[in-house]
């Protein structure tokens, strides 16, 4: 009976946990060989790394392009990186910025928070507070803390939205809770701001985001 790729990639995983990478890259290879793009990317993580394999970053590229054509996030991220630091490919900022397009509209995180990060600094692209904003806003419903205390100060600044430290406050309340530094300062200035109606307003707000999005830790 054959393995499905799934089951490939998880007993590959499992193997990698424990440190036997030789079994790990046995099990990627097999799913890879199926067109699985799950098997590609984590195959060409160990090239990458060389583990389990002599180190090949051509290798690595090869296979996390197969998985980006089949527009798989993770690899779709990591191409974005590679190309933007050379590593292991000419340096290309275009083709950085087009995988990490694709990989943000593919719902990747870390990709939404870096695409909005170069639309409100204009990096490789005009800038551009309304397409920031958007960008901030996917990434801080996934719970990216960094995201929220972002689109937050967007909010405070009325830069890509309407001016409102209500929902300023709201935002930045999340990484402010789990412990940043500049987002707990954050916070106390818009304290400062608000009139005791607003504060009451913000934080009722706020216990309704962390509920919703208060999820992922980064």
């Amino acid at each position: 009976m054959t393995s499905s790729p799934e089951t490939l990639n998880e007993a590959g995983i499992l193997a990698y946990n424990d440190g036997n990478y030789a079994e790990a890259y046995a099990q990627f290879d097999a799913a890879a060989r199926t067109g699985d793009p799950a098997g590609q990317h984590l195959l060409a993580s160990l090239y990458y790394q060389g583990h389990g394999v002599t180190q090949d970053l051509p290798k690595a590229v090869e296979l996390f392009t197969a998985a980006a054509q089949a527009g798989f996030p993770p690899s779709l991220a990591n191409l974005a990186l590679m190309y933007a630091s050379g590593d292991g490919v000419a340096q290309d900022m275009a083709q950085s910025l087009a995988y990490g397009r694709q990989a943000a509209e593919a719902g990747d995180g870390q990709s939404q928070f870096n695409l909005a990060q170069a639309y409100r600094k204009g990096i490789d692209v005009p800038q551009d507070y309304a397409e920031a904003a958007f960008w901030y806003k996917q990434a801080a419903e996934t719970g990216s803390l960094s995201a929220q205390n972002e689109y937050g100060l967007l909010y405070a600044q009325g830069q890509g939205v309407e001016l409102d430290y209500v929902q300023a406050y709201a935002w930045i309340a999340m990484p402010a809770e789990a412990g940043s530094a500049q987002s707990i300062k954050n916070r106390d200035q818009l304290l400062e701001i608000l009139t005791p109606s607003q504060q009451d307003a913000a934080r009722a707000l706020a216990a309704e985001y962390a509920a919703q999005y208060g999820v992922n830790p980064h």
